[in-house]
């Protein structure tokens, strides 16, 4: 007498693999429409610590007025350029340096 096994459709399994492989990557994936976290910039970054960056960060936070923003960033860019100049480097008008390497 012989046993019969009864076999899946390899159909069956192929498809719910398939399907759950679409589903991971769908959902895995940020839609394209997605809003980007802009990227923070804060002139002569590369020459200051975290620390400092934070304290930068909380000085423009705590300016009562534009006008008041705006006095900070240039004391800011005028410390920023003079520990550049210290160190043998130079701030571009976007507060990058250029000098030989970039260094904290």
């Amino acid at each position: 007498m012989k046993t019969r096994i009864k076999k899946q459709p390899v159909r069956r399994s192929s498809f719910a693999l398939a399907a759950t492989a679409i589903l991971v990557l769908i959902l895995g994936t940020p839609p394209a429409n997605a809003e980007e976290v802009p990227r923070e910039y804060i002139y002569g970054a590369e020459l200051m610590t975290p620390n400092e960056r934070d304290a930068y960060r909380q000085g423009l936070q705590q300016a009562p007025t534009d006008e008041a923003r705006g006095q900070y960033r240039h004391r800011h860019r005028q410390q920023l350029q003079k520990r550049a100049q210290q160190r043998g480097k130079h701030l571009d008008e976007k507060g990058l340096v250029r000098g030989q390497g970039s260094e904290r």
